[in-house]
């Protein structure tokens, strides 16, 4: 094969309208144009690289810059980009043109390379992989766009609208759909919703922290660039969000879900005080404004500003001079953390309550005496939140994934379970031809997840399966606890990830401790949920303390284990499962022709018939089992199986959910 003459044009001025200089501004270091044109100059298939500029003196920066790093430059007009690419292709002869923005610092040579190999297995006139559009997910500034040089030279003869002849992908855009071809990312690029263009100062900002943070360089992969995003985005909503005294009810658990429609747009719902949920009954609003104990001089040993944690949630307000003697039965500490405040709850119980570390407990046994103890708390007919998002697919058949909401200032149980999830929403959102429903559900743990299975009882009795995430920050291991019914496939998908991942894991059987996946599987529903951990519940020291802290959990942690649900979504959506037309007893295969086909022959190398695997089929296909569960049950390939689950299909006797 002849090489493809390819020439890369890189459009760059210095007097842009929304960010005016911004090819020279610095990023760790360098010019966003020297970004560019490195990261432009590491791929392999490229024939030459141009610097695309205007002829205003301005520009002669940028032309300095181009020529120092080793690529030569065309000067056209401004605004006419149209006629200044034509006219660079004219002095420097090619096939087809690359064209790459100088404001996309990140732009990376292995990816240019991707497209122009696309272009020589499916030539169309124009291909791009540089914006998410159609079917093209890949990040916003990541790749470019590909154009033959014969169909830029048309359009800089037909075109005569000024707008378009300055923005070029809108003159491209003109084309017919049957000429471009959006190029499709890789599964580990497939991030549609990440942005990485430079149009604002608020962008050079956000990018200059990201190389800052995560030390990305002229040789940083897409792959490092992606995860390097995903982790600042979950490290500034942690932050954000971490010291907010969440409960079952009031506004912070409402500022938590208004704070993630940063990631996926909710529906928050309320649920009245006093509702009865099956045995439940919604409690009233909890607010509390001040908690302190003080010493006899009015010196503050206490005070919830420094942890909402001080104070049991629910606590009965609160006013009264004691010594510490009189009081200690309200007063709790850690067992065996000397730092560590513990998390109280007293939600169904009317009392009140200190938490403390050992330091501060022995400082109220030896303050001057008697102690002042405020709880400025107020109970009141109010409501529950919950948010909600359901995600269409092109099935009815939903898949249930539920994060709680409830705990105050711990950054893994379950802050992390929450941003994961919101996360996990929009990642989902973003694959515009999912093939199930999901229905993502954030809530107070036990009563929040009860109301929600009350108030949608007949829609959740339909669900099969589901993830319960929570504590996934951890910088410890992962862990698995398995769905109620342990040979369930969702099990078996999540430990596959795992061990394509090489990622060490423990196994845990469902017990009737734990989440809301004791509220989900219960017997009136029975929806197989699976946990998917970093450092799950119970089994890390700062379990349920103030140690659960952000030193405790970070974005990266969190990004980790956010990967890996990825991956389950990707292997969830590869699903085959099929139904029974008609599921009432055994068909007449006869009448289907079907004895006709089969016989009694056997499958090459299998001592079974291909009628047995048929009707093995059709009796294993109620809605739930996928091919690859059959095809483990009878042992025998999948694709056996696919292709009598087609043939079915084919007869109006099966049809895929």
């Amino acid at each position: 094969m002849t090489q493809l003459s390819s020439l890369c044009l890189i459009q760059a001025r210095v007097e842009s309208k929304r960010l005016p200089g911004k090819a020279l501004l610095k990023l760790g270091g360098h010019s966003i144009l020297e970004w560019v044109i490195r990261r432009v100059q590491s791929s392999k298939q490229l024939s030459k690289v141009v610097l695309a500029t205007t002829t205003k003196p301005a520009d002669d920066a940028l032309c300095e810059l181009a020529r120092s790093l080793g690529i030569e430059v065309f000067r056209g007009d401004e605004d006419d980009v149209l006629a200044r690419f034509a006219g660079a292709t004219e002095v420097f002869p090619a096939e087809v043109v690359v064209r790459v923005c100088a404001d996309n610092p990140f732009v990376s040579g292995f990816e240019i390379d991707g497209l122009i190999s696309d272009f020589k297995t499916n030539p169309l006139d124009y291909h791009f992989n540089h914006r998410p559009s159609g079917s093209c997910d890949f990040p916003d500034g990541i790749g470019a766009e590909l154009f033959t040089v014969e169909v830029l030279r048309k359009l800089n003869l037909s075109i005569t609208d000024v707008v378009m002849r300055e923005h070029l992908t809108l003159a491209l855009g003109t084309l017919g759909e049957d000429r471009i071809r959006a190029v499709k990312a890789r599964p580990s690029l497939a991030y549609p919703y990440l942005k990485f263009d430079l149009d604002v100062q608020n962008d050079f900002e956000s990018l200059t922290h990201l190389v800052d943070s995560a030390n990305l360089n002229f040789d940083s992969s897409v792959e490092e660039i992606v995860k390097a995003k995903i982790v600042q985005e979950t490290q500034i909503k942690l932050e954000e969000l971490f010291s907010l005294n969440r409960s079952l009810t009031g506004a912070a658990n409402r500022e938590t879900l208004n704070g993630i429609k940063r990631f996926v747009e909710l529906e928050i719902s309320e649920v009245p005080s006093g509702s009865k949920v099956f045995d439940w009954v919604v409690p009233q609003e909890w607010s509390i404004t001040q908690g302190f104990i003080a010493d006899a001089k009015d010196n503050r040993i206490v005070d919830i500003n420094e942890s909402p944690l001080h104070v049991a949630s629910y606590s009965q307000p609160c006013d009264l001079r004691s010594t510490y003697e009189e009081v200690s039965s309200h007063i709790h500490t850690h067992e065996l953390l000397e730092e560590a405040i513990p998390y109280r709850t007293l939600y169904y119980k009317s009392d009140w309550a200190f938490c403390v570390n050992k330091k501060q407990l022995k400082k109220l046994k030896s303050a001057e005496q008697p102690l002042h103890l405020v709880i400025d708390s107020k109970f009141t007919t109010g409501s529950m939140s919950y948010g909600e998002k359901i995600l269409p697919g092109r099935s009815n058949r939903e898949v249930l994934i539920s994060a709680y909401i409830c705990h105050p200032a711990m950054a893994n149980d379950s802050l992390s379970g929450v941003l994961l999830t919101a996360l996990l929403a929009r990642h989902i959102n973003s694959k515009e031809s999912r093939k199930w429903t999901y229905r993502i559900v954030f809530v107070p743990e036990t009563i929040g997840a009860i109301a929600y299975l009350k108030i949608n009882e007949e829609k959740m009795k339909m669900i099969d399966f589901g993830l319960q995430i929570t504590t996934v920050g951890g910088p410890g291991n992962f862990q698995v606890k398995q769905s109620f019914s342990a040979d369930h496939f969702i099990n078996s998908i999540i430990k596959k990830v795992l061990d394509r991942n090489q990622k060490d894991y423990e196994l845990k059987q469902f017990d009737i401790h734990g989440s809301d996946e004791r509220q989900y599987s219960s017997p009136g529903f029975r929806i197989n949920m699976t946990t998917l951990a970093k450092d799950i519940y119970y089994t890390y020291r700062q379990y349920h303390t103030s140690l659960d802290d952000l030193n405790f959990v970070n974005g990266e942690q969190i990004a980790e284990t956010f990967d890996l649900y990825v991956q389950v979504i990707d292997e969830i959506e590869k699903l085959k499962i099929y139904e029974r037309v008609e599921p009432h007893g055994e068909p007449m295969l006869s009448k289907h022709g079907l004895y006709e086909i089969f016989g009694g022959s056997l499958l090459p190398d299998l001592k079974i018939a291909h009628l047995d695997l048929v009707l093995s089929v059709l009796f294993l296909s109620d809605g739930l089992l996928p091919t690859t569960d059959i095809a483990a049950r009878l042992k025998v390939e999948e694709s056996d199986i696919e292709k009598v689950c087609q043939l079915l299909v084919s007869k109006n006797m099966l049809k895929e959910i």
